[in-house]
């Protein structure tokens, strides 16, 4: 009888996943030690999870860490998207918008280092941007090209990010001297070693001995690939905002300026909670959950706003909303 241990798909499985396996998996090298006979490898994969379970106590603690990297991210995100506003306007059919476009771009073009500065000085030159941006110098500009609303998001997350850089130091001085990375792999390697013990020894022709350790470990390896399985589905699913029940809040009838017009709508979808049935209502964040685009949103008539998801929302809505005619 031909006796196969099943490999793992270590490198998929989530963080708490991973070391739940190894400390499973250990238990069941160790119940069958006369079986394996060799200690050594023993002991050094106890060593290799013990070390991996101290670095995930931290990684669990380290909340202000991880909130820092997710604000550093959406800044970025929000920086990016008010570059990208002031080049579509720089083709606009407006001459009017092009030059306000032309002069908030001349402003952008000195801070176009910001993606690349490090924490303290990319936090101080988005202080220093919003700031100019709000200036009597540019601040008519911004309005027009619909930059406002993405400017006080990108004021806010700069402001969480200080407020979480600040709360960090703790956490970092209590950080273990190895990483996430490193540890799995240790243990990973640890494994392998006492994997690639047993297949030899089944291969020497005592196949039999092993038959109860094998029907365990794989039973424990097809266990896990499925859950991670099941977790990247859950995970890379994302909401299609068109295939749901949602709500949009109405919007009133705005006043003709000769400007852009631009809104930022309220959002709300019915979703099936996973946890037992029903239904659940979510609101939506703006630059978090969705992003907004205008059409003919300048003169008198009707002006369509679109909405399209980001990050764990995905697909479009749109809407409409009407621009009266300018007062004789």
């Amino acid at each position: 009888m031909s006796i196969v241990l099943i490999k793992p798909n270590l490198s998929r499985y989530s963080v708490s996943g991973h070391l739940e396996y190894h400390k499973v998996t250990y238990l069941l090298c160790n119940k069958y030690a006369s079986v394996i006979q060799a200690p050594d490898l023993l002991a050094a994969y106890q060593k290799k999870v013990a070390r991996e379970e101290s670095v995930y106590a931290w990684v669990r603690s380290s909340e202000y860490t991880k909130r820092k990297a997710e604000a550093d991210r959406e800044r970025g995100d929000l920086y990016s998207a008010i570059v990208g506003l002031v080049h579509v306007n720089l083709k606009n059919l407006d001459l009017a918008i092009r030059n306000d476009a032309r002069h908030v771009d001349n402003l952008m073009t000195s801070y176009s280092d910001l993606p690349h500065a490090g924490y303290d000085s990319r936090t101080a030159g988005i202080e220093s941007l919003v700031a100019r941006l709000r200036s009597d110098d540019y601040f008519a500009a911004s309005t027009a090209l619909g930059l406002v609303p993405w400017m006080d998001g990108l004021e806010m997350r700069n402001n969480l990010f200080k407020s979480y850089a600040e709360n960090t130091a703790q956490e970092q001085m209590d950080k273990p001297d190895f990483t996430a990375r490193t540890a799995r792999g240790e243990s990973d390697r640890a494994l392998r070693q006492i994997t690639s013990r047993v297949t030899a020894l089944i291969n020497l022709g005592e196949p039999d001995a092993y038959t109860a350790f094998a029907g365990e470990f794989n039973t424990l390896a097809n266990h896990y690939n499925t859950l991670t399985h099941e977790h990247y589905g859950r995970l890379h699913a994302r909401i299609d905002l068109s295939t749901v029940p949602s709500r949009i809040a109405s919007v009133d009838p705005q006043a003709f300026t000769g400007k852009h017009v631009c809104i930022i709508p309220e959002i709300s979808l019915v979703l099936t909670d996973r946890n037992g049935g029903g239904t659940k209502t979510v609101e939506l964040v703006f630059t978090e959950d969705f992003t907004v685009s205008y059409k003919n949103n300048i003169g008198p008539g009707t002006a369509t706003l679109v909405i399209r998801g980001i990050g764990n929302y995905s697909g479009k809505l749109t809407t409409t909303f009407n621009i009266n005619k300018k007062n004789a």
